[in-house]
């Protein structure tokens, strides 16, 4: 990815854009940090937020005219924020400036012809850097202000920046009238000139430039101070003194400074569920510390964040899409592949739901897949982040798994049924009696194809091996004849549609609702809560049908708060569940918390997610074609007999429908896995197959050593890239095994015949 493409992407982010408020300053405060400080009840911190970007600030804060509450969010909410009123709190309640160090003089000098706010704030800016500054004034310092002065606080607080002023290196002198004169007899290397005070030296408006203040490149002249607003005449005078700065040290006039002139702002913050509340009245003399605090803290706080408060993923990074993007770039084009930012690349479910969420359709998915194709290209991407999804992909393409299947009866198939490789690994009794149910009611035969879509291997951006895998899937559709596909799965579906668009995929529930329909069951009255799967959130087909489906069983249907385009992730999508199970765990709790209820799922794995992270949820078959003693707390099936179901599953139907026998392999020894050591095996991705191989092995080739501790046997076995670790010990005729772990990648010298001996 080149620089200009990812500032694209992260222009789409708007979190780090100003709020409302700040942009419509002309001075650019930071309102949000200064409410922050303001709701705490911290006046002195309030007051340090307020000398960071504000000049003369005892006393801009009693005459701003504030055009930040024009704009600000909470209007429509209980009325706009009293800003201007808790700045003047914050001065009243911590008179005293902070501490500010002193700057070693500068041997360049500036003039500012005019002491009005302008001027003064030009003064101030360049004054407070080092620089002498002669602030020549048409009468005794602060005349031009005077009449801004209403009440004797705010004279008082004129005076207090007068002294500031001359306490960094500004002096004031006393010329009536300003002419042209002083242009010439000023001696500066740069001249400021506030037209409110010297109207004679006022050129036309239009002729300065708005960010230099300065008449074409004659940058050693600015004007400043006839604008409308107040605030608007500080900025200009804070512009020019920059601009002023630069042009007396050579560098660049404009550079870095596009958002001086900025006064809109892109940010999007969610409203949705924010409670009105009503301004809290200011007396006379304005606000105490107790009424300037509960002002304060109607603050919105305004951020976007709308896709990050709902993605376990972003919220694990403690961050936000713009700044993941910068990360994630940085970890692909300059370290490439370091830990952290592989982790973040991994981590993301592929959901889409952030692009959903995102006013300019920020999509971590597109970027995070992006990223692992090309670090997958260029070999910077571990195969151990995603090795055991794709072995298992395999495991369900390969021979004792997959099979194409004509109908049973004719030889030939108009349609076939796909339930995709979970619910082939979860539900065989339920796919079973779904393909009955197809062959009773569809025209023309029903085939059976019973292998994985490919997804995996496109989530882990392994193109060339998706690309393989798709290719023999059109082969095993071909030798069907080219059917019709009933499809179970959203994410295959979604898949074939995208990337196989020759080959017609319908859903199993519209044809269940049309072409097949499934008569009502008497079962007991519940209500449950819609889980759309975030694979099917623009199938729109899809949805209707399942909904249609269980209001036909008698069930009350209640949609969660973001529901159908807006569903969330059950953690299995985009391999996070493989690459990083605790934010798959996350995920599905999330959104169990979302669902306030008993779920009810069309996709298997959204269906064992959710049970697993204790939300009760039940698969839409189990109300079409229930299995007695199926429970909906009751967790799916583990990785092993995951993998176990889908061979169980082919040699059943080539058995019962087919006739062709096929024999389960039996082990060559009998090994015993207790449930402790299977729940291990689990976290770690280890299945009863991979360990009974292991055994086996390691028994065949005599390459056991001996656990002094424990008085078990150790041995290693390594099949491929993945490198099987077992500790085991003969017990009552079988081989008892007490752990079992494994390292994905070869460990030299494991597996190979070493001979017993003590370890």
């Amino acid at each position: 990815m080149e620089q200009r493409e990812l500032h694209e992407i992260e222009a789409r982010c708007t979190q780090e854009e100003m709020p409302r408020c700040q942009a419509a300053c002309p001075l650019h405060l930071d309102v949000r940090a200064f409410m922050a400080k303001m709701a705490e009840g911290d006046a002195k911190g309030g007051r340090t937020v307020l000398e960071r970007l504000m000049p003369l600030p005892s006393l801009l804060a009693r005459i701003c005219d504030h055009p930040c509450e024009n704009v600000c969010l909470r209007d429509t909410l209980g009325g706009s924020l009293h800003i201007s009123l808790l700045e003047r709190a914050c001065v009243v309640q911590c008179p005293t400036p902070g501490r500010t160090l002193p700057r070693p003089p500068k041997k360049k000098r500036f003039a500012v012809l005019g002491d009005g706010l302008a001027g003064l704030v030009a003064a101030w800016d360049l004054g407070r850097k080092g620089y002498p500054v002669t602030v020549f004034c048409a009468g005794t310092a602060g005349d031009a202000l005077r009449p801004l002065c209403v009440d004797a606080p705010t004279a008082d607080a004129l005076q207090t920046e007068l002294k500031t002023l001359r306490g960094h290196n500004v002096t004031f002198e006393e010329q009536t009238p300003l002419t042209p004169e002083l242009l010439r007899r000023a001696e500066a290397d740069g001249v400021f000139v506030d037209v409110s005070c010297a109207p004679s030296l006022c050129p036309d408006r239009e002729q300065v430039d708005m960010l230099t203040r300065a008449i074409g490149r004659k940058h050693g002249l600015c004007f400043g101070g006839g604008a409308t607003l107040l605030a608007e005449n500080a900025a200009e005078g804070r512009r020019a003194a920059t601009t002023l700065e630069r042009h007396v040290n050579g560098a660049s006039i404009t550079a870095q400074r596009e958002r001086e002139l900025q006064r809109g702002s892109r940010l999007f913050t969610p409203l949705e569920g924010v409670t009105p509340l009503g301004a809290i009245a200011a007396p006379p003399d304005g606000y105490d510390a107790p009424a300037a605090r509960a002002e304060a803290e109607r603050c919105l706080r305004c951020q976007c964040l709308a896709c990050v408060q709902h993605c376990a993923y972003l919220q694990e990074f403690k961050g936000y899409p713009k700044s993941y993007a910068r990360q994630i770039y940085n970890n692909a084009a300059i370290v490439k592949g370091v830990h952290l930012a592989n982790r973040m690349i991994n981590a993301c479910s592929l959901c889409g739901r952030c692009a959903e969420l995102c006013p300019d359709d920020f999509s971590m998915a597109d970027l995070c897949l992006g990223f692992r194709q090309d670090m997958v290209e260029r070999r910077y991407m571990p195969p151990s982040a995603h090795e055991f999804a794709l072995e298992d992909m395999e495991a369900a393409n390969g021979p004792d798994c997959a099979a194409a299947l004509p109908d049973p009866a004719t030889g030939v198939c108009a349609h076939a049924f796909f339930p995709g490789c979970q619910l082939a690994a979860a539900r065989g009794e339920q796919v079973m009696a779904v393909f009955a149910h197809l062959r009773r009611h569809l025209v023309g035969g029903v085939g059976l194809m019973l292998r994985c879509c490919g997804v995996p291997a496109h989530w882990a951006g392994r193109e060339a091996d998706f690309q393989k895998t798709l290719h023999c899937l059109r082969e095993d559709w071909e030798t069907l004849g080219r059917p019709r596909l009933v499809v179970a799965c959203a994410s295959c579906r979604k898949t074939l549609r995208e990337h196989a668009p020759e080959i017609p995929a319908d859903s199993l529930w519209e044809v269940l609702r049309d072409a097949a329909p499934v008569p009502p069951r008497d079962l007991p009255s519940c209500e449950l809560v819609v889980h759309d799967p975030c694979a099917a959130r623009h199938d729109a087909g899809w949805q209707k049908a399942v909904r249609a489906l269980a209001e036909r069983q008698g069930v009350t249907l209640r949609e969660p708060p973001l529901t159908r385009g807006l569903t969330a992730c059950c953690g299995y999508g985009g391999l996070v569940s493989t690459a990083h199970p605790d934010t798959a765990r996350r995920m599905a709790e999330q959104r169990g918390a979302e669902l306030r209820g008993e779920a009810l799922a069309s996709c298997i794995m959204c269906r064992d997610q959710l049970a697993a992270s204790g939300t009760p949820a039940r698969h839409l078959l189990d109300l079409l074609f229930p299995v007695p003693g199926t429970r909906p707390e009751a967790p799916g099936p583990g990785l092993s007999a995951r993998r176990a179901g889908r061979a169980a599953l082919r040699r059943r139907v080539l058995s019962e429908l087919y006739g062709r026998a096929v024999e389960s392999p039996a082990p060559a020894l009998r090994v015993h896995i207790p449930d402790a050591t299977l729940e291990r095996m689990e976290v770690r991705h280890i299945l009863r197959q991979d360990v009974e191989r292991a055994v086996e092995a390691v028994e065949r080739a005599g390459s056991r050593l001996r656990d002094k501790a424990s008085g078990h046997f150790l041995g290693a076995f390594r099949p491929a890239r993945v490198t099987f670790w077992v500790r085991y010990a003969p017990e009552g005729g079988e081989i008892t095994v007490h752990d079992a772990w494994c390292h994905r990648m070869i460990v030299p010298g494991a597996g190979e015949d070493s001979g017993e001996s003590d370890a």
